[in-house]
């Protein structure tokens, strides 16, 4: 019997200022797969504190990326640098072919044009019930989080500014926000709150309540298979305390109105960029492999 197919994907809150949510979007066979290489990378080393890119001075290509302890608590594995230097893998390759049809759909969908090379990293959050792989009682005690920021500025004119950020959830189902903690928080855009404050002001003449002053919320609980989607520069987001472990595939379409396809840039660990389309290590035997696993699988098999 073939597998249901996969759900649509609304793309259409994107270009609003707004979260769009996919849930089930990968089976939970996909969801053990993908977490499976990603703690099996961790156990090898493969992960590196999470850092923080910031702009260097006077460049608008150059990022540095800082670690901060006060602003964000993870741990991250670069999928086309850490990751590929450990070794294959079966569930990456087909996380990577997913990545290139989504590629194709927001293109298609929004009237974007992106480029092929992207940001692709697993994510994990540490949580306080974690038994220690990363050296001590000190490390395994911290709740992860990310504090509130954007992913992109709307005045970043480099040539690899990120354009639509993606999150790809690889916990169970039972992820409990109440007690598990780790929740997506996204907060409504600066221009279309203050455009709905000064209407709301215009119309009704009297002062707002705070919640109506601070606007809107939206909280996202990280189940397994769930997609996440956003514009990069319009939505500010943050992520609460983890009370336990918390894994997830994060990424980042490049905008591609300057950028060549397949460009290369030189990064540190955790922020290789590379395209999701680009497999020049594998033989000619794997890339048809591979194609003939990637047709199966749209067709539900």
């Amino acid at each position: 019997m073939a597998s249901p197919p996969p759900p649509s994907i609304d793309t259409s809150l994107i270009p609003k200022g707004r979260v769009s949510i996919t849930p089930n979007l990968l089976s939970k066979q996909q969801v053990e797969a993908l977490l499976k290489d990603a703690k099996d990378l961790h156990r090898k080393g493969a992960f590196v504190p999470g850092g923080l890119r910031r702009r260097t001075k006077n460049s608008s290509d150059n990022m540095k990326t800082t670690t901060d302890a006060t602003t964000r608590i993870c741990d991250v594995c670069g999928i086309f640098d850490d990751a590929e230097s450990a070794g294959p893998s079966d569930a990456r390759d087909d996380l990577l072919d997913l990545m290139a049809d989504l590629r194709e759909l927001l293109q298609k969908e929004l009237g974007i044009r992106l480029s092929e090379s992207m940001e692709l990293q697993y994510l994990r959050y540490p949580g306080n019930d974690v038994s220690g792989e990363r050296g001590g009682k000190d490390y395994n005690s911290k709740r992860g989080f990310y504090g509130r920021h954007f992913d992109s500025s709307p005045e970043d004119n480099s040539t690899c500014r990120r354009k639509v950020s993606l999150l790809l959830y690889l916990n169970d189902q039972l992820w409990d926000a109440k007690k598990d903690g780790g929740v997506l928080r996204a907060y409504l855009p600066r221009q279309q709150q203050q455009s709905q404050t000064a209407t709301k002001r215009k119309q009704h003449r009297h002062e707002l309540d705070p919640e109506e002053e601070s606007g809107s919320i939206q909280d996202i609980t990280p189940q397994g298979g769930t997609l996440v989607l956003f514009d990069s520069a319009s939505v500010e987001h943050e992520v609460l305390p983890t009370h336990r472990e918390r894994w997830a595939v994060v990424g980042w379409f490049l905008g591609g109105d300057n950028i060549a396809s397949g460009q290369k840039r030189k990064n540190k660990r955790g922020y290789g960029t590379k395209s999701a389309t680009q497999q020049s290590h594998h033989s000619d035997e794997d890339q048809d492999r591979r194609r003939k696993k990637k047709k199966r699988r749209r067709r539900g098999g």
